[in-house]
């Protein structure tokens, strides 16, 4: 009995001990236990990495820096506790929510224990497990190697990122270096069918003043060429349908320099033309005439001015931006035009954007690069111009009710001279004739340029037929981030201003300083001011301020101009303040844009107010919506416009209401055509005001270049020009093209290989140069070939993988046709590369850091047609060798060692 009473008592004891419950030891990240992980899937490394701890059964790693390194756009708020977003896709909604122990992942939802998301110095830090059910992913954390390898059946958006930036960086490397890719001929013809784009408006209007109104009115603009030289031809017409003006130029332009034999003249044209811009007269005006120039295509006008002007047609506007900044705004006016006069340059490069605004939300893109440095005109080279032009007159002009007559109208002609001595100095002389207040006036003026330091400088003096001098200065610099201009100019009866001999000085300083807030936040601040004598006591005094900003998805500009001007002595002077605000950015899917515009002096009212919001449906309709304020009108207009987007052309129709009671409705209608090989075709893009490129993608079998009867082409592939790709893919003829490229810039054709339908198709030439001409299709073949993939393992010299070295494969002709990285493991691979034989080797930067003997890894690669994948196995990187020293060396050694080394040996030491 006893015995059965203590084996109760043991039994008793035993399931005691056994239900009691488990006493959690609580988890602290340990800053010793910390460990980096790089972020890795399909080989490439995502981020800078994140940081993890040891956890029991696994790892976990911090929150926030996988958001980072996956660039998810989770927001983790610590005091709430809540941490929400979305993974890869907007319907990926992730929810974390420790106050409420609830996790919700798409459509999914999973009550969270306090072991998957734990508190560290750094941030949350969560399972890998769990993140792999939320993010949708297999994620495991490989800590003997400090990598955390990702696994998803397709492609994150993160990846897709990263492979945009290596093409566009290939691409940019080949954007630097053009020469050795091969050039695409466009030779001039005796005629080639013009590009034409057409705009053709037609609406009804009714008013309780004016009653009812039909209007109808389209704008013609062709391109091509004739007689081996190139025309542009424009007719606009009026609100009747009547023709008001034809614009037509004929030129050849060559940036090489190769026209009118001994003359190596870039740029010849007559019709309508551009006068030259001299900074003692102003801006030239445009009209008819012609002008010769061997000056380069693309080059500032003045010394610390330029200018743009192009066609605008009715109903549109265009804002000027300078390295992202607004500097300008300008409405179509009476000619169709827009015109930036005098628009102040930076020392340094100036990256120029002229965006257009149509009144059915069309928008268009002209990008120009200037750039101001240190060196004008080349040592011992030399430039001219030379031309005469009728500034405001166009070759025809039909119009029957003309705006007042400018003072500056009549017959111009000038030539200039410009020769460098050296690196930084150049000297120039301008001879000029021009009307000015119905006296013409002949003026010849000498200059100087010189560079110093950071800053370049010119001072020129001019004297015209009537007895009257000008003495001109200038300066152009940068001090730190800061950009300096200072201009002066002081007259003595010099009548060739616009304001004629009654103009004694003028001078202007601006100022550009970018001001550096928390982070990376910049905001670029502009100041200008601008100050002119007139005889008898006259004085104008000009302020401008500028600046913008970037807030979340929008841009904001502000503007603000004030204005003093005295008529003479004993008069007061009259003061004009007004401000400005431009915006535009994005509501979800909504694309804003506003402007306003306040006269605050001499008296406070509001000029103007306009704000728009375009939305895309889909890929083909888009709405437009606009509400503005015209304080002329006094009355507000509110505007909707429906797009519909064809292959051949847009189309869009307009409601419009105003306040008085009127109502109207229009109809717009866009289209362009050229012909190619296969006829006459039609396109929405615009074909005849830019260059263009038409490509053909298709499958090289016997290697000649040439598409033969029956080799396939290539459908669904994307051409690249440049940075740019195509904005739609080949289609069944696999042909494809890409409209809006610069005119006279070179430009590197290809294809994206992410595109291709075979992965083992690469094209046979990586890339080919045109160079645009307005009006011109160019038409580019682009073969394909078999390629494969080319895979190894690097190791170091006694063993062991070598992680972190870059390797390229260089073609028979030194060209680097293909780079890769060594992984963790040592392993490597080139993918998508054309058949032939390389050289694998390293890059300098990374023989060095690895000691390597030699930069060559394996002197013959062989890569066959018909090989998916080819082999190399494990390669040894070589490393150099190190002397051996197997005794102490002390000063008192050396005179026994140097005998010893024989006559004519190199000294061991």
């Amino acid at each position: 009995m006893r015995r059965l009473l203590v084996l109760a008592a043991a039994v008793s004891s035993f399931g005691a001990t056994a239900s009691a419950p488990e006493v959690r030891v609580p988890w602290n990240a340990d800053p010793d236990s910390q460990y980096l992980l790089d972020v890795q899937i399909r080989q490439k490394i995502l981020g800078e990495g994140v940081r993890a701890y040891p956890v029991p059964g696994g790892s976990c790693v911090i929150l926030g820096d996988l958001a980072i390194a996956l660039d998810l756009p989770i927001k983790i708020d610590l005091k709430a506790r809540v941490a929400e977003g979305w993974a890869f896709k907007e319907e990926n909604r992730l929810r974390i929510d420790r106050a409420t122990a609830t996790v919700t992942y798409g459509k999914r939802s999973e009550r969270l224990t306090e072991s998957v998301v734990r508190d560290a110095p750094d941030g949350w830090c969560v399972e890998t497990a769990a993140l792999s059910r939320w993010l949708g992913l297999t994620m495991s954390a490989r800590t003997e190697a400090s990598v955390l390898l990702l696994e998803h059946e397709e492609k994150l958006p993160v990846e897709r990122a990263i492979e945009r930036r290596e093409r566009a960086a290939q691409l940019h490397r080949a954007s630097l270096d053009l020469s050795g890719l091969p050039k695409v001929r466009l030779p001039y013809r005796m005629w080639r069918s013009p590009s034409v784009d057409v705009m053709m408006d037609a609406g009804v209007t009714y008013s309780a003043a004016t009653g009812t109104r039909i209007d109808h009115r389209a704008s013609i603009i062709a391109a091509g060429e004739a007689l081996q030289m190139s025309y542009e031809a424009r007719v606009g017409t009026d609100r009747r349908g009547l023709p008001t003006n034809v614009r037509l130029r004929a030129y050849r332009s060559d940036p090489e320099a190769g026209l009118l034999g001994p003359l190596k003249a870039t740029h010849v044209a007559f019709g309508d033309v551009e006068g030259l811009s001299s900074p003692s007269v102003g801006a030239s005006g445009s009209g008819r005439g012609a002008v010769v120039t061997n000056r380069p295509l693309l080059q500032a006008v003045a010394f610390d001015r330029t200018q743009f002007s192009g066609e605008l047609s009715a109903g549109w506007d265009a804002e000027l931006y300078r390295n992202g900044e607004l500097v300008a705004f300008a409405p179509a006016g009476s000619d169709q035009r827009y015109r930036f006069d005098e628009v102040a340059l930076q020392y340094g490069e100036n990256r120029f954007e002229i965006l257009s605004y149509g009144p059915q939300g069309q928008v268009r893109s002209r990008i120009e690069t200037v750039t101001v440095g240190p060196q004008a005109v080349p040592p011992g080279e030399s430039w001219y111009w030379a031309g005469v032009v009728d500034p405001g007159r166009d070759l025809l002009d039909f119009r029957r009710e003309r705006g007042p007559p400018s003072n500056e109208r009549g017959l111009r002609a000038a030539a200039s001279f410009e020769h460098g001595i050296d690196q930084r100095t150049s000297v120039a002389a301008l001879v000029q004739t021009l009307v000015v207040d119905d006296q013409r006036v002949t003026y010849v003026e000498g200059a100087v340029r010189r560079s110093i330091g950071p800053a370049v400088a010119e001072v020129a003096l001019a004297r015209d037929d009537t007895g009257g001098l000008a003495l001109r200065g200038q300066v152009l610099a940068r001090v730190g981030a800061a950009s300096l201009s200072w201009s002066s100019f002081l007259s003595r009866g010099f009548a060739a201003r616009p304001e004629g001999s009654a103009a004694t000085a003028e001078h202007r300083l601006s100022v550009d300083v970018p001001l550096k807030l928390s982070g990376d936040r910049v905001i670029p601040l502009h100041g200008d001011v601008r100050m002119s004598e007139r005889r008898g006591g006259g004085r104008t005094i000009e302020a401008n301020a500028r600046t913008s900003v970037t807030i979340s998805r929008f841009n904001l500009a502000a503007l603000g101009r004030w204005r003093q001007t005295r008529a003479g002595e004993g008069f007061a002077p009259t003061d004009e303040l007004e401000a400005g605000l431009i915006g535009s950015g994005r509501i979800g899917r909504v694309r804003v844009r506003g402007t306003t515009e306040w006269q605050i002096s001499p008296e406070s009212r509001l000029k103007r107010a306009e704000l728009s919001g375009y939305w895309s449906r889909g890929g083909n309709a888009d709405w437009e919506g606009a509400l503005a304020y015209e304080s002329i009108d006094r009355r507000v207009r509110g505007r909707l416009t429906h797009v519909r987007r064809f292959d051949s052309l847009a189309i869009a129709g307009t409601l419009e209401a105003a306040s008085d009671g009127s109502v109207a409705a229009g109809l717009n209608l866009t289209f362009s055509l050229d012909r190619g090989r296969e006829g006459w075709r039609f396109s929405r893009q615009s074909l005849a005001g830019a260059g263009s490129v038409r490509a053909q993608v298709f499958r090289d079998r016997n290697g000649n270049g040439l598409r033969d009867g029956d080799e396939k082409v290539e459908q669904g592939a994307f051409i690249t020009a440049g940075l740019r790709p195509g904005d739609r893919p080949t289609g069944k003829d696999g042909w494809a093209s890409v409209a809006g490229l610069d005119n006279y810039r070179a430009v590197a054709i290809g294809v994206d290989t992410g595109s291709l339908s075979d992965p083992n198709l690469v094209p046979a030439k990586p890339a080919q140069m045109v160079v645009p001409r307005p009006g011109v299709s160019a038409e580019v073949l682009i073969p394909l070939v078999g390629g494969g993939a080319v895979e190894g393992t690097l190791l170091k010299d006694g063993g062991g993988a070598f992680q972190g070295l870059n390797l390229e494969l260089v073609d028979a002709g030194g060209r680097v046709v293909a780079s890769a990285t060594s992984d963790y493991d040592g392993y490597f691979l080139f993918e998508r590369v054309a058949a032939g034989r390389y050289t694998l080797r390293l890059t300098e930067m990374s023989r060095v850091a690895a000691k390597a003997r030699t930069a060559e890894v394996k002197a013959e690669v062989v890569l066959k047609e018909e090989q998916a994948v080819l082999r190399l196995g494990s390669l040894t990187v070589q490393a150099t060798a190190a002397i051996a020293v197997n005794q102490e060396v002390v000063p008192d050694d050396l005179p026994k060692m140097s005998a010893l080394v024989p006559e004519g040996k190199a000294d061991p030491s």
